[in-house]
């Protein structure tokens, strides 16, 4: 069971960045080989000690109470128990991939999972691969291949902050060599091979992270200057990305009210949110309610567009505000704090990753709803269990294994 346990983790690093299918094969078989092993009282202490544990175990309390009252369709409340229940396995995860030899199976089958989605989207400019979902060739398109190009270039763009890690830090020429092709393949891949403007925004978290973690304070102004100047002219250059960037400062500059455009849209979802929570500030208005109270307020949009806007205000911070109240709020709010402070105390060189991508997902959160949504929620939830566990203190995994041993 403990092998099995393992190697399900391993499977879920795998399967996150292309298969939902694997991916929920993978967590049903490591949730009940988790729990079947003999040692579930040592590893429930160890997730105890995760510095990540309580604002995770409180919001799941608010989904389950929540779930209680809630006025929404079974259906509804039903979705948002299967989504936020992955806060628990989050925490289950990072108690299993404390283990030093599952944690770096882990790291590869991370790598293999983003390696074979680069490959394809670098496939499928020359070939029509069965799998793409934009089946289209040539540059200057769209080549998201398993999910679709914003939660794609978002993936790419927190993988990045992985290879760009390892190509500074490796101390042989080779595979420094390697893993510089391999941010640059992701680069290349957010910048001229996906039309997701939210690629770009992480794009440039990532390497505005590694910029001040790994410059002295005397340039950064300087590297910071470059890399904006580097920045503009990139997205210049590329027809597709400058398209993108385009639309959304026209839909800013023209936005009315029930726009039709995806930002004009989101200003509306957003407003509609708030409000929503100006009126409900202490518990919300209960769990899975967005989208029955969405489809009155914006019924007078086409069907294309009120599906779009009915299924969640493309903000997590309004989500949790919305539904939960400000508990939910500051439950979330919580818990990015704790991912912050888990990479602070860290020594683990990769703690400069977590910080990468803790602050993708508070500023994806703006604009997306990343703990929910599925494609991006799947990788979310399994890139940072491994980046908390990455940044686990060995010693307190010490102190916790003899702590069980005792009891």
């Amino acid at each position: 069971m403990a092998h099995l346990c393992g190697w399900s983790a391993v499977a879920l690093l795998f399967s996150a960045p292309f298969s939902r299918s694997l991916y929920i094969l993978s967590g049903l078989l490591f949730v009940i080989s988790w729990f079947a092993q003999k040692d579930l009282y040592v590893r429930l202490i160890k997730i105890k000690s995760l510095p990540i544990a309580k604002p995770a175990l409180v919001l799941s309390f608010m989904v389950l109470v929540w779930a209680t009252w809630s006025s929404a369709p079974f259906k509804e409340i039903l979705n948002n128990l299967k989504v936020y229940s992955k806060l628990i396995m989050l925490l289950m995860l990072a108690a299993t991939l404390s283990e030093d030899k599952w944690r770096k199976r882990a790291w590869w089958g991370l790598v293999a999972g983003m390696t074979l989605v680069l490959f394809s989207t670098f496939a499928n400019i020359f070939i029509n691969l069965p799998w793409s979902m934009t089946q289209n060739q040539g540059l200057g398109a769209d080549h998201s291949v398993f999910v679709e190009y914003v939660s794609q270039s978002v993936m790419t763009s927190v993988f990045m902050a992985f290879t760009l890690q390892h190509c500074i830090t490796s101390n042989e020429l080779k595979m420094k060599v390697i893993w510089g092709l391999a941010t640059l393949c992701c680069f290349i891949s957010i910048m001229f091979l996906l039309q997701g403007r939210s690629g770009l925004v992480a794009c440039s978290v990532v390497f505005t992270v590694f910029a001040l973690f790994y410059t002295p304070k005397s340039r950064r102004l300087l590297i910071m200057l470059l890399l904006i100047s580097a920045l503009t002219l990139l997205v210049v250059s590329s027809p597709l990305m400058l398209s993108r960037v385009l639309q959304a400062y026209n839909d800013v500059v023209q936005y009315r009210s029930f726009d039709a455009t995806s930002l004009g849209l989101r200003v509306d979802m957003w407003l509609f949110a708030l409000k929503g929570f100006y009126s409900h500030p202490f518990i919300g208005t209960g769990i899975g309610t967005y989208p029955q109270l969405a489809a009155s307020h914006f019924s007078t949009l086409s069907e294309s567009q009120l599906i779009y806007a009915v299924i969640h205000p493309h903000n997590q911070y309004l989500f949790f505000a919305m539904e939960y109240g400000v508990l939910g709020l500051i439950g979330f709010l919580w818990l990015l704090w704790q991912f912050f402070k888990t990479a602070y105390v860290s020594h683990n060189p990769d703690k400069s990753i977590l910080i990468a991508v803790t602050l993708v997902l508070a500023i994806d959160s703006i604009y997306n709803v990343p703990l929910w949504y599925r494609a991006e929620s799947y990788f979310f939830y399994a890139v940072l269990a491994l980046l908390v566990a990455s940044n686990f203190k060995l010693k307190d995994n010490e102190q916790v294994k003899s702590f069980g041993q005792k009891a």
